[in-house]
């Protein structure tokens, strides 16, 4: 199942593979697919942030695709509720939207066990606005890491493939027009990392947005991103940290800029 754009996976409960969310993102089955539940729950966040439930139901409800004519005997029903800033869903909403008494009352159970083991720290007690906040923006964090590193692993082949003959193409080429103050540009804006590895960076950088600006988002593998989003993401991987990305990309922008294509 797809994850709207901006949003991650702060907490999903420990499921059995195949879950619910395993299933293909179509979420359509001529039979019924082999999952240990018949449903599943995760909770979502963005930078705001904005958190909610998303909750996925196998149901038994014949149908046709629109898309491709396709007819199905099984879907996967997606519901969202939001939470509010305390983290607290609206019972009506819940009662509406999850109508069966028993996943209503296990959602439940196991929420609110994630809600009181929020911060380890503070096992039990509850979060003030700021504490909580901070918190979520750890787990934010935390889980855009675990994405950048899967990105990398599944994606460096290509990428690093052609790095070493960019960067001799780079060291013979535009280096002797930006070498005077690409790496003191990069240290004045607090970079740290060598001068080699910037050059690196910077090499990483056009290799893994190759193709970002292109309809389809293709990937030189043959495969295509999900979104842009991913491709960002991807290169924060590469870089090592959110920040070090965007120092790269104001080193490059300021040091290329006046150069004559």
């Amino acid at each position: 199942m797809k994850l709207p754009e901006g949003y991650v996976v702060i907490y999903q409960p420990k499921y059995k593979v195949p879950s619910v969310f395993d299933l293909n993102d179509r979420g359509t089955f001529p039979e019924r697919p082999f999952v240990t539940a018949d449903w599943g729950f995760r909770i979502l966040a963005n930078d705001e942030p904005r958190v909610f439930l998303q909750v996925a139901l196998l149901v038994h409800e014949p149908g046709k695709d629109p898309q491709t004519g396709k007819a199905y005997e099984w879907k996967v029903d997606e519901k969202r509720i939001a939470l509010d800033k305390k983290l607290v869903p609206d019972p009506k909403d819940v009662a509406k939207q999850l109508p069966d008494a028993d996943i209503r009352s296990a959602l439940t159970e196991q929420f609110n066990e994630w809600v009181d083991n929020l911060d380890p720290s503070k096992k039990g007690a509850t979060l003030n606005a700021g504490e909580l906040k901070k918190r979520l923006g750890e787990l934010i964090e935390e889980a855009r890491n675990r994405i950048r590193k899967e990105l990398v692993r599944k994606n460096e082949y290509w990428v690093l493939s052609t790095i070493p003959r960019w960067v001799q193409e780079f060291r013979y080429g535009l280096y002797n027009h930006v070498g005077d103050n690409l790496y003191e540009t990069y240290r004045n804006i607090g970079g740290d990392d060598t001068e080699k590895n910037l050059i690196k960076k910077i090499a990483l950088f056009n290799r893994v947005l190759e193709n970002c600006n292109e309809e389809e988002l293709p990937k030189p593998d043959g495969n295509r991103w999900v979104n842009q989003d991913e491709i960002w993401q991807c290169w924060v991987g590469f870089a090592g940290s959110e920040n070090e990305a965007h120092r790269v990309c104001r080193t490059m922008h300021t040091v290329f800029k006046d150069l004559q294509v």
